[in-house]
């Protein structure tokens, strides 16, 4: 049986609810519907834990949930999970590296190659230059090492 947006939600939040349980984890847990997402956001004292290593944990979870829920959604509905605005923040902060990078690309010809990142992060940067004229991306490596190169559009 393929389950609504609303009881997605509920079902990642009774998720979530016995994680930090069992973790020993003091965090809040709140839910919202997008029209493209679950969105769930996570606030408390023990929020280091999952922004450590440039939210590794954060990302591991958030790969966790989608992976359970994705499939069983009526309409193949992402979760996306935040922690103290972190995602909100970062995705600011890609969008305005990859412009930077695009504008160095265009004046120099040279290629810039940004640091690994995961594929969400890339996607954003992918997305952003998607539109800009006189560049292109690709990613290069595997897993966590996992890159975006920005290009010249003729390279």
């Amino acid at each position: 049986m393929k389950l609504t947006r609303e009881q997605i939600t509920e079902q990642v939040q009774e998720l979530l609810a016995a994680i930090l349980g069992q973790c020993r984890l003091e965090m809040d847990v709140e839910a919202g519907i997008a029209a493209d997402a679950v969105q769930i956001h996570l606030k408390g004292p023990d929020s280091e834990h999952f922004l450590a290593d440039n939210a590794r944990l954060l990302y591991a979870l958030n790969h966790l949930l989608n992976q359970i829920f994705f499939r069983r959604s009526m309409d193949r509905v992402n979760v996306i999970l935040d922690c103290e605005g972190y995602r909100s923040a970062r995705d600011f902060e890609l969008r305005l590296l990859a412009r930077k990078a695009a504008e160095k690309v265009r004046v120099s010809g040279a290629k810039v190659v940004l640091q690994p990142m995961p594929s969400s992060e890339r996607r954003i940067i992918h997305l952003t230059l998607s539109e800009e004229r006189g560049v292109r991306t690709q990613s290069e490596g595997t897993g966590r090492f996992r890159k975006v190169l920005i290009l010249p559009e003729s390279s």
